[in-house]
């Protein structure tokens, strides 16, 4: 991917997020919220409800922190610096940019069928901007590489950012329209990190 359409890309998915920052409390906004909420939680049942605790514990900023760590540790054992540099900055990003957002939107979480007791504000989900900002990362990685199947690699990094984000709205304590924008701006910050390491990553070597 070209310098330019990694810059473009930042530029969209930022103005995305601050097209739903403004509005994701209007009417419109909350229809969203509404329509998304139901049709993901009329999939409710012991078995979904199990995964989608599972799955919000891998997003857990623990869970990430350990995540992040083994990848550092692998990107070191190959030597690939820059591939390390990319994944600290954006992990660092995410560390400090989603309680400062979470804490000027100031949003209250839903009320309503909740399935877990949490605490803290609501705008946007951390859970989606930080799984959204590592596995976005690890693709952003793997294409730099030459490993095979990196289809695959790549379903599963999408995979688990679905997974991950979905969960929040099941258990009740994320409306929709959090998840989208926790999504969204953690896509911007991988394109940006890459658009600033673009010209290290040409000159990096391949595992």
């Amino acid at each position: 991917m070209s310098r330019a359409k990694k810059l473009s890309l930042f530029l969209v998915f930022t103005l995305i997020f601050g097209v739903i920052a403004v509005f994701h409390e209007s009417r419109a906004g909350q229809w969203i919220d509404r329509e998304v909420y139901e049709f993901i939680y009329a999939s409710e049942s012991f078995i979904t409800t199990a995964l989608m605790l599972g799955f919000t514990q891998i997003g857990e900023v623990i869970s990430m922190i350990i995540l992040s760590l083994i990848m550092i540790a692998i990107l070191m054992l190959y030597k690939l610096k820059i591939h390390t540099l990319f994944l600290v900055i954006s992990m660092l990003t995410s560390s400090i940019m989603i309680p400062v957002m979470k804490n000027a939107f100031d949003r209250e979480r839903p009320s309503l069928l909740r399935l877990i007791d949490i605490s803290g504000f609501s705008f946007p989900s951390g859970h989606a901007t930080g799984s959204s900002i590592f596995f976005g990362s690890l693709m952003a990685i793997i294409q730099k590489t030459s490993l095979n199947n990196k289809g695959i690699l790549y379903a599963l990094c999408g995979f688990f950012i679905l997974m991950i984000s979905s969960s929040r709205v099941y258990l009740g304590v994320h409306y929709p329209t959090d998840v989208i924008a926790g999504i969204t701006i953690g896509t911007a910050v991988v394109m940006g990190t890459s658009y600033l390491l673009h010209n290290k990553f040409k000159r990096s070597s391949y595992i």
